[in-house]
């Protein structure tokens, strides 16, 4: 029995020596009793020079480990040591307390080096941050590919693909809600003459700036679209027949009244419409944008600079 007793301080020295984590022991005066050669190493100062000491003596290079050894609490929780390497530890305090009165007897400090995790960890952070700023870049790009596939570039206006897919998309709402859909569709006149006069810088200013004036002057909620050439369409969810020739006409009157200044030139332009409205013209969407094709058609056969409502009688 002896003999074992003798191994008790033997194993524990063994034990405190050989395991990866710093270990220093504070007796109830808060000096250092015991340390084991991971202290050693990391702080570079013997077993023998700090037996005996005022941790601060020995720890005042590193604040934040000194603070909170000296706690009589149980704790545990990440502190940064000073030095060359710097490390980054996982502290615990554990109290050491007299089994029958609870009289704190001292305490044990034990470090883990956690820098190598946590550098991994950061590592991995920074991965990530730079991983989703990817997908920001990638998403953005979708994005801007997508809105191009659906744009006219030179007005920024939709184009006549989104156009049919916009007229599908409101023609089916209207009928299973019941209520008007319309469709203004216009033409620059006499087009060709800005072109031949002035060049196709000129034509192409004069279908921005309509598609300026028509971006400015639609309700909110209307889709305007570059359908080809000089034509353009606005899609009027919820409109009527009278609702749309109203709209057509107002937008016919202030374009007409515009002046225009390119290359210290002060040009005048006006546009033909036709209007064909659901239900009251047609019950397809494909028959809807004909009509109001045809209503187009009888504008420019009435002059020009006109609006013109589908009808099959005037036609």
């Amino acid at each position: 029995m002896k003999n074992n007793k003798n191994l008790i301080p033997l194993a524990r020295d063994i034990v405190m020596d050989h395991i990866p984590q710093l270990v220093v022991v504070l007796g109830a005066d808060d000096l250092i009793v015991d340390v084991n050669e991971v202290a050693e190493t990391w702080t570079g100062i013997s077993k023998d020079e700090m037996l005996g000491k005022d941790p601060l003596q020995i720890f005042k290079e590193w604040p934040q480990f000194l603070n909170r050894m000296l706690v009589t609490e149980e704790t545990s929780e990440e502190v940064t040591l000073p030095g060359d390497p710097i490390r980054i530890v996982e502290l615990m305090v554990i109290p050491i307390k007299n089994k029958t009165d609870g009289k704190l007897n001292g305490r044990a400090i034990v470090a883990h080096d956690v820098t190598e995790r946590k550098q991994a960890e950061n590592d991995l952070t920074d991965m990530n941050e730079i991983l989703w700023g990817k997908i920001e870049e990638v998403e953005s790009l979708r994005a801007q590919l997508q809105e191009q596939a659906i744009r006219d570039p030179l007005t920024g206006l939709f184009n006549r693909r989104f156009f049919s897919e916009a007229l599908e998309k409101e023609f089916s709402k209207a009928a299973r809600e019941n209520s008007s859909l319309s469709v203004i569709l216009l033409d620059v006149d006499h087009f060709k003459k800005f072109n031949d006069t002035y060049g196709h810088k000129c034509g192409d200013f004069v279908l921005q700036s309509l598609a300026k004036f028509l971006n400015e002057n639609v309700r909110k909620g209307d889709i305007i679209c570059r359908f080809g050439g000089e034509e353009f369409v606005i899609l009027m969810p919820n409109a009527d027949t009278n609702a749309a020739q109203e709209r057509a006409e107002l937008l016919r009157k202030e374009f007409e009244n515009m002046l225009f200044e390119y290359d210290d030139k002060k040009l005048k332009c006006t546009f033909s419409a036709g209007v064909a409205s659901f239900p009251s013209h047609a019950l397809q969407s494909e028959l809807l944008l004909s009509l109001a094709d045809q209503a187009l058609y009888q504008s420019k056969a009435n002059g020009r600079n006109c609006v013109t409502v589908y009808s099959a009688v005037s036609l």
